[in-house]
């Protein structure tokens, strides 16, 4: 399993390499990454797979995998994702991770994200001071299909992004 840990410290618990320890201090990781990593090491084992990161925002945690790799994560029968909940105590969606270099690439993201609700599209609207943000475009209709409030998903699609992403129902 590759995880932004090495896979010494995905074995052990409690303590941190210097190189992974550095990467905590830095924020190139959170402890929310360090401890789904080593819960998904237990549960899965030594499989196939890659796990990127994971967001948290309210009681739902979004756990981003590599591409293919949603089915092992959810597990036969959704297996992997009670224990994680029951560990976590939270609510939990695994999506595919992609770099956000594009509204296409916040699009496909946003549709893993809010599913069931359709993504109509995706808008960058420049501000007058200068800078950007994403607009996600929902269809009114598909406002109760989703799956948390509308700010706390503005809140993962940002932190996700990089970017400052807002909902708009049209």
């Amino acid at each position: 399993m590759k995880a932004p840990i090495c896979e010494v410290c995905l074995k052990t618990d409690g303590i941190l390499c210097p190189a992974d320890e550095k990467k905590l201090q830095e924020g190139i990781i959170s402890e929310l990454d360090v401890k789904v990593a080593r819960l998904l090491y237990k549960l899965i084992g030594d499989v196939d797979m890659e796990f990127k990161k994971a967001v948290e925002a309210g009681d739902l945690v979004v756990i981003m995998v590599g591409e293919g790799d949603v089915p092992i994560t959810i597990g036969k029968a959704g297996k992997n994702i009670k224990a994680l909940m029951r560990e976590l105590e939270k609510r939990i969606r695994v999506i595919e991770a992609a770099d956000v270099n594009s509204p296409e690439d916040l699009k496909k993201l946003a549709t893993d994200l809010l599913y069931p609700a359709g993504v109509f599209g995706v808008n960058i609207v420049y501000k007058p001071g200068g800078g950007h943000y994403y607009k996600v475009l929902i269809l009114s209709r598909d406002r109760k299909k989703l799956p948390e409030k509308p700010q706390l998903l503005e809140e993962i699609l940002s932190q996700i992004a990089g970017a400052e992403v807002k909902i708009t129902f049209i």
